[in-house]
């Protein structure tokens, strides 16, 4: 049963990690990132001791570099501002990586527009529009 609470006890304190990291892109870079940045999510082990940081970045590839970078160059501030603000026993070592999930889900996206684009191309009716005869 311990291991059910651990489960939810990592989970929290990923979901408290991820609002405090977007709470300090908002306040505490007093230069803007490049491109449009968001934490996706934050994956932790059982002892809290590492966080995997993902981090979203609407932007070139270039942009999603460079933003990585500098997270990656300010982590031990994004560090601390994490210890005052969640008063945790130890403070998690960040580590920031780019989340893809984005990108995939708009790759799937332009294909499945593409290929409803080709079905109405060759005259076969869809769901949608079977529908609303």
């Amino acid at each position: 049963m311990k291991n059910m609470g651990d489960g939810r006890r990592v989970a929290r304190v990923e979901r408290e990690i991820q609002a405090t990291v977007a709470q300090f892109l908002i306040r505490g870079f007093k230069s803007p990132l490049p491109g449009l940045v968001t934490v996706a999510s934050v994956r932790m082990p059982a002892d809290l001791r590492t966080a995997k940081v993902y981090i979203s970045v609407l932007g070139s590839d270039e942009q999603k570099e460079e933003a990585i970078e500098l997270l990656q160059e300010r982590a031990f501030e994004i560090q601390n501002f994490i210890g005052k603000e969640l008063k945790m026993r130890y403070c998690p070592k960040l580590t920031f990586y780019a989340d893809h999930t984005t990108d995939q889900v708009l790759k799937v996206e332009k294909i499945l527009h593409e290929l409803e684009i080709e079905r109405k191309a060759h005259g076969e009716s869809t769901d949608d529009e079977s529908d609303d005869e």
